[in-house]
């Protein structure tokens, strides 16, 4: 087949869909750290539209992502990279490719993979609180880095996760070394998963689904079909968390006291005071 062959069939919708009509797992899902949710995208199985406030916040995000991109443009390669790992089915699209030439003076020059992230206020403080990625930023920016590495040949020295406030446009980078032992525990268990595909089937077994208390299940695209992640939501909006039960009866009480404050004082207690006469701190 000739070049400009291969194009037409990309142009005109008629590329094969590949091996056996599985499809590929995207870092993001893999990172995550749910195969049974890369089960479902290795199987083509329909994705959830996002609720339109997460659709809004996910626009928000590529926006935003044009403009940290104008930031870095000294230092970039190449944008959206593209790379397949055709053994894994590991499909992905690293932000950018960053190239930090010696002469800038730096000590450690070199390529680096970038993920970008925009986040609320209370996600970016967590960050900056734990002075490190969440876990799930740090395996997918790995996940960049050695897709760059196997598919190109790139010698990508480490990642950068650049994370920004939607809020206020505070920043925080961070840097990543390149370490797959992080991503053992996902690489090892992907064959498996693939496997089964290929009969049909999704893996089972705790071992390759998050845990039940997970933030991750109320936003997978995959949720309609999974009855573990609907027990687990089902679950959690069921329950308060005690810290959250003690907020809500402190607030209750700040309001009463405020409608109708006691004899003698001066104020009305406020809701810090009222969490250490109560022992909630």
């Amino acid at each position: 087949m000739k070049t400009l062959e291969l194009l037409r069939k990309a142009v005109e919708g008629k590329l094969d869909r590949g091996e056996e009509g599985l499809g590929y797992v995207h870092p993001s899902t893999l990172a995550q750290g749910c195969l049974l949710a890369a089960g479902h995208e290795l199987l083509r199985h329909p994705r959830a539209e996002p609720e339109a406030r997460r659709r809004r916040i996910m626009q928000a995000g590529t926006l935003s992502h044009e403009r940290i991109m104008g930031y870095l443009r000294p230092f970039i390669v190449a944008r959206e990279l593209p790379f397949l790992e055709p053994e894994l089915r590991i499909k992905g699209r690293c932000d950018a490719l960053l190239y930090i030439p010696p002469e800038a003076g730096v000590e450690e020059p070199g390529f680096y993979a970038l993920e970008v992230k925009t986040t609320s206020s209370v996600g970016f403080a967590e960050v900056r609180g734990q002075g490190a990625p969440k876990p799930e930023h740090l395996r997918q920016c790995l996940l960049y880095q050695r897709g760059l590495r196997n598919f190109y040949g790139v010698p990508v020295r480490g990642g950068i996760v650049y994370y920004e406030n939607r809020d206020t446009l505070e920043y925080q980078l961070f840097a990543v070394e390149y370490d797959e032992g992080e991503l053992a525990g996902i690489l090892e268990k992907l064959p498996r998963v693939i496997s089964l595909a290929r009969e049909g089937k999704l893996p089972e077994g705790e071992e390759y689904r998050l845990p039940a208390d997970h933030w991750a299940h109320r936003y997978c695209p995959y949720l309609p079909l999974c009855p573990y992640g609907q027990e687990a939501v089902a679950n959690a909006k069921g329950e308060i968390p005690p810290a959250v039960k003690a907020r809500i009866i402190a607030e209750r009480i700040v309001r009463k006291e405020l409608k109708n404050p006691r004899k003698g004082r001066h104020r009305p207690r406020s809701l810090e005071e009222l969490a250490r006469e109560f022992g909630w701190e």
